[in-house]
């Protein structure tokens, strides 16, 4: 019996289905190791696009695993933008084409050279203990560097990213040596070994093993969230640093391309829907960051921090370093922070 060649056709069709309706995959590699953060956002584009995103979660080491492997995703996410600009000068990312992000996202949130832009922001900034610390003795970065703080402040290790790039941001905007001086301070007027998140350090607040510390802010509003930790976030407030100075340094997260070819048209469309304001604003529902667009708004969570200093709306001033000049410092700082014994048993 012979079959007609539309029959034929829609014979193969039906036989193969999978073939016919085969869905786009997005490989995404990411240092934001807390999935719970991330997977909504990733969630909403697939629904919206259709393709399917799998990602690596992973800790360390982004740069050294973009390197090793440099195909292995289409995206890339750090919670750290610094890295992204180091992969970007190793050549290690693919610029994009796009009027919607170029018209999105503004240009000192932007690589000159479009291969990654900063997705969202948060600041570096001082917790203290409510209890024991008056906002009127707070002042600057430097400030912490005094022996008035001797055994009163926690800290992360000095060797983690967010400590590397705010160390690194000042040797940027104070010069090499007054960063190292105000690191040496801070080092000296540590009240234990650094350890544990940013969260342990406000956990140390709480338990009086110190009474301030450097974190970042959407910490206050993740812990406040978190029954467990609420205690924590009660017990400290959030001062925002240099306001009557230069401002608060800010730590940056970042997205881009690697060179993988495969799907690059679908990879700039994650990009373009980041930059979205849908995009945005579910960054800052998740993350409890500060968008780089000026027509997103700010987390409900943070609009009262740093009010006890006379700030309102969650607005603040930032001393804004850009990333290529940071990028640059890091060998010195690890450096610096060695020869300190910043992160020494204590």
């Amino acid at each position: 019996m012979r079959i007609p060649l539309l029959g034929a056709v829609l014979l193969c069709a039906l036989a193969f289905p999978a073939q016919a309706q085969q869905t786009r995959e997005l490989r995404l590699i990411t240092d934001r190791t807390d999935q719970g953060v991330l997977r909504p956002m990733l969630d909403a584009f697939e629904a919206r696009s259709g393709a399917k995103v799998s990602a690596v979660f992973m800790d360390q080491g982004l740069v050294n695993r973009l390197e090793s492997r440099p195909t292995e995703a289409d995206v890339v996410i750090t919670k750290d933008a610094e890295l992204l600009e180091i992969a970007a000068q190793k050549g290690l990312l693919t610029a994009f084409n796009s009027k919607a992000i170029v018209e999105s996202i503004p240009a000192e949130f932007r690589d000159p050279g479009n291969r990654y832009f900063v997705d969202a922001y948060r600041a570096r900034v001082i917790y203290y203990a409510k209890a024991r610390v008056q906002p009127g003795e707070l002042s600057s970065y430097e400030n912490l560097a005094d022996p008035k703080w001797k055994g009163r402040i926690c800290i992360r290790p000095g060797s983690h990213d967010y400590n590397l790039a705010l160390f690194g941001q000042f040797m940027v905007s104070y010069g090499e040596a007054k960063a190292k001086v105000i690191m040496a301070g801070l080092s000296n007027n540590l009240a234990r070994t650094p350890k544990g998140n940013d969260r342990e350090q406000a956990k140390g607040i709480f338990e009086g093993k110190c009474d301030v510390a450097l974190m970042n802010t959407y910490y206050h509003a993740l812990m406040a969230n978190t029954p467990e930790q609420k205690p924590w976030a009660d017990a400290t407030a959030v001062f925002y640093p240099d306001q009557a100075g230069k401002g608060a340094f800010i730590m940056r997260s970042a997205i881009g391309m690697t060179k993988a070819e495969g799907n690059r048209d679908l990879a700039q469309q994650f990009l373009e829907w980041v930059a979205s304001v849908e995009g945005q604003e579910a960054m800052v529902r998740g993350t409890r960051q500060f968008s780089p667009r000026p027509d997103v708004g700010i987390h409900p969570l943070l609009t009262q921090l740093g009010a006890e200093q006379g700030l309102k709306g969650g607005r603040f001033k930032m001393n804004f370093v850009p990333l290529a000049a940071m990028a640059g410092q890091r060998e010195a700082v690890l450096k610096h922070v060695a020869d300190i014994g910043f992160d020494k048993e204590r």
